[in-house]
């Protein structure tokens, strides 16, 4: 059950110019309520007449969030499966949280936690997932991406691509006492102005990363990327 309050705040958080949805249903408004529930609300509320928390919105809305900003990149930026991929690390939690708070729209400021929780980057992130979902079952993909470039696309294409993955898994292991990772050279292919290396990168004998490039540096990048990402998550 919403009280009018939260009605009225939903109503004024939809209607901001990057979002535009005027007069949703019953239903619909129902589920961009439960999108800004966090479960540690619920865990405190005896007798809760709120309903479900966030979490089956969170897992639908990230999966479309991510099919948004993927079939975006793929229609705008130029460069290779790896470029693509290095973009997409923008949908982590922090940068997504870093975004929502910065558009000023206010949907932190409605996420409804517990009386001990912060509204961590995590929190903030999960709560906009959770409303991407409600605004796509309310409004369909299309529309839904629609307001997700109003949103996000300007940070996305800011969002810088190079990083030296090299240096971030050296310090990531030794954060951690581990060993440092070893790179081996597996193939070297095609002509002599044109070659292709193939490196994988171990840690403590196991391959926990392979990268291909023109060059052993950038093979050796795109190694140290597959196996940081893989440790990292």
């Amino acid at each position: 059950m919403i009280d009018k309050e939260r009605e009225i705040a939903l109503r004024t958080l939809l209607s901001r110019r990057l979002i535009g949805r005027r007069s949703p249903g019953t239903e619909a408004l129902s589920r961009y309520h439960q999108a800004l529930i966090h479960r540690s609300y619920l865990q405190e509320m005896e007798n809760s007449t709120e309903g479900s928390d966030n979490e089956r919105l969170e897992f639908l809305g990230d999966r479309v969030l991510n099919l948004i900003v993927a079939e975006f990149l793929f229609h705008n930026i130029p460069g290779s499966e790896g470029d693509l991929t290095t973009r997409m690390e923008w949908t982590k939690n922090r940068n997504i949280a870093r975004v929502i708070v910065a558009t000023g729209i206010g949907i932190e400021e409605l996420i409804l936690v517990g009386s001990n929780q912060e509204k961590t980057p995590r929190i903030i992130a999960g709560a906009f997932e959770a409303f991407v979902a409600a605004l796509y079952l309310d409004l369909g993909f299309s529309r839904t991406g629609n307001i997700i470039h109003r949103i996000l696309v300007s940070d996305l294409m800011e969002y810088p691509q190079e990083k030296n993955y090299k240096k971030l898994l050296q310090e990531y292991l030794q954060k951690r006492n581990r060993p440092l990772p070893v790179y081996e050279l597996k193939s070297s292919e095609g002509a002599p102005h044109k070659p292709w290396f193939c490196y994988v990168v171990r840690v403590e004998g196991t391959v926990i990363g392979k990268g291909f490039g023109t060059t052993k540096a950038q093979a050796t990048q795109n190694a140290a990327r597959q196996g940081f990402l893989a440790l990292s998550g």
